[in-house]
């Protein structure tokens, strides 16, 4: 690259240097007429020296990440030769996966053989195969008056981010219309049938967590250990619930925008399976990462654990076909960024199902609006 500026600035100096050497000093001029002249080739040889002797590379320092968490690259520089470099410009680069916490571009330069390193940190905003790396490296002689592109064979690393599992507040909205329903559903004489480990009939039992409905918490026996307990809800098949991930993108036409819906309507979902996960009620996932879906149980925590690393591959796309399972039946919620005339069919005048959506226009009994308070995923009407 040519800088016209610099060298027209430059060219001004050097007629300066002719009309000193004409009007005032004769051989005074003539020596800084050379030596301006002498100093603009030394400096484009030097840049040119600098951009066959530098390599760049980047470090990571880590591939994988949670959601809010910060990865740190590194820009290495390495030069070879004895001389000193030229100016050196950098600039990192990311994808829309991630947040620029500090500055992404630097100038410096390498003195004699050795290495330069430049840091920058970038926080993940979204979840999906993110992207950091060089967005360029260029050379520039002292002068300012040219530019010269380092070819750089690998550029960029792939991060992987995953999606949030959110807290969720099961007091209220959804979260609790759903599991209170899944726990004391028809199926309730068949589970009061188990027998607990002692053989006697009766419920298995454990510690009370946080976010456990309190229809299930057994007063007698927490009254005799000094602390709660709950009835375990092992073998309440008859209310298993179906979340269903709707692939349809958010229409919204701000791309940043379109992904923070997109991924709300994901983290809502893992925050509700969790929850039936850790109050043990029976769920599994219908979702479609490829053309046809995918049934997966989610039964444990570790099962939603599992769910929410592969959704780190997980795109949603522009189409209208294949919203809902054909196949699908009983208690279901579908978790989708673009409710439509499609979503608003599969639930309409249906008890057993819902839907869940970061943005409605219209709403209903059965149509969720998703929404995060801070840390914590809500469910309203």
């Amino acid at each position: 690259m040519i800088h016209i500026k610099a060298i027209l600035a430059y060219i001004v100096l050097i007629g300066v240097a002719v009309l000193y050497t004409l009007f005032l000093e004769g051989a005074g001029g003539s020596y800084l007429i050379i030596a301006l002249a002498a100093a603009a080739v030394i400096s484009v040889a030097v840049c040119l020296y600098t951009k066959r002797m530098l390599t760049a590379s980047i470090e990571i320092s880590a591939d994988v990440l949670n959601r809010g968490e910060s990865v740190t690259v590194s820009l290495v520089l390495n030069k070879a030769g004895v001389l000193p470099s030229s100016f050196i410009d950098a600039e990192l680069y990311s994808s829309y996966h991630f947040s620029a916490d500090s500055e992404q571009r630097i100038r410096t330069s390498v003195f004699g053989s050795g290495k330069a390193y430049f840091s920058a940190s970038y926080k993940a905003a979204f979840f999906g195969k993110g992207r950091v790396g060089i967005s360029s490296v260029t050379v520039t002689d002292y002068l300012g008056l040219v530019s010269f592109r380092v070819d750089l064979p690998k550029t960029s690393e792939t991060v992987k981010v995953y999606p949030d599992i959110p807290e969720v507040d099961r007091r209220e909205g959804l979260a609790r219309s759903l599991t209170d329903a899944a726990a004391f559903d028809e199926s309730e004489e068949t589970t009061q049938s188990l027998y607990a480990i002692n053989g006697t009939p009766g419920y298995e039992h454990r510690k009370y967590e946080p976010g456990d409905s309190l229809k299930l918490i057994n007063w007698k026996i927490s009254a005799k250990r000094g602390e709660l307990y709950v009835r375990r809800l092992e073998g309440a098949s008859g209310a298993e619930q179906t979340f269903v991930l709707d692939k349809a993108c958010s229409p919204n036409k701000e791309p940043l925008e379109a992904r923070a819906e997109e991924q709300l309507a994901v983290e809502g979902m893992l925050a509700l399976m969790m929850q039936f996960a850790k109050t043990e009620l029976p769920a599994k996932l219908a979702v479609r990462f490829g053309g046809g879906w995918e049934i997966i149980p989610s039964l444990t925590p570790n099962d939603v654990s599992d769910i929410r690393y592969r959704l780190t591959e997980y795109e949603f796309a522009d189409e209208g076909g294949g919203r809902v399972p054909q196949s699908l039946e009983g208690h279901a919620v579908i978790f989708t960024a673009r409710f439509d005339g499609a979503v608003s069919a599969a639930v309409a005048g249906r008890d057993d199902r819902a839907a869940a959506t970061p943005v409605c226009a219209a709403r209903g009994e059965n149509i969720w609006l998703i929404t995060r308070d801070e840390e914590d995923i809500r469910f309203e009407k």
